[in-house]
């Protein structure tokens, strides 16, 4: 909510990363003044985003990578998600995929930063050991609203990523097929030149709505679901 009793303010400045800007905070910030707050999606928490407030009460930034903090209380993704997205009874659609699940989840940060704004409400997490003969892991990917999963399960000879044609398994079950978004996202990202978290911005309407572009703000980022 800010601090509306000493509004207006030239600096708001936040020690915990946020999903999306609260609006109080550039309702509470002068014309010309700067809401600085890290940067978090539920696929990972990178980045920092540097808004400048205008009079019409938008506001409109550059990213910046590294920083990561502890999520804002009310944007945290509840870690018992999987209890309620997996059902016995659900039957999900088989596919395979050439994609590693590494691909999507391992030290390249600008692309997992830009599959994060693409997708925005998609998290993951890996199962070790999951009771599957011949899988020592598996990657799933649920939805924050526990409405859609898929379930990856990479080689355990090649977790690195495939050869000569090899295929992962993908379980995906629910009205989104959330395997696919994020390996259009990565493809998005690759076509776009790989970009770092630098090249990306974000502007904030008065209406709250946010809008993540590349470059400028007339080039938007794609967004998935």
């Amino acid at each position: 909510d800010g601090h509306p009793e000493d509004a207006p303010y030239d600096r708001v400045l936040a020690t915990c990363a946020v999903r999306a800007v609260p609006y109080a905070w550039i309702e509470q910030t002068a014309p010309s003044g700067i809401v600085l707050a890290p940067w978090e999606t539920p696929w990972l928490s990178h980045g920092l985003l540097r808004l400048t407030v205008e009079g019409d009460g938008t506001a409109s930034g550059w990213f910046t990578p590294h920083p990561a903090c502890m999520p804002l209380r009310a944007h945290r993704t509840d870690p018992r998600i999987l209890r309620d997205v997996v059902r016995d009874e659900d039957q999900p659609e088989e596919t395979t995929t050439g994609v590693s699940p590494c691909a999507v989840t391992g030290d390249n940060w600008n692309a997992r930063f830009a599959i994060g704004l693409q997708t925005r409400d998609i998290s993951h997490t890996w199962q070790h050991d999951p009771g599957i003969d011949g899988v020592t892991s598996r990657l799933w990917l649920t939805t924050t609203d526990a409405t859609s999963r898929a379930a990856i399960d990479p080689d355990p000879e090649n977790p690195e990523g495939p050869e000569d044609g090899e295929r992962f398994t993908i379980h995906q079950h629910g009205p989104r097929r959330l395997w696919d978004e994020v390996t259009a996202a990565l493809t998005w990202w690759h076509q776009a030149g790989s970009p770092g978290p630098e090249r990306f911005g974000m502007t904030v309407q008065p209406d709250g709505t946010h809008h993540a572009w590349l470059d400028t703000p007339d080039r938007p980022v794609p967004r998935t679901g």
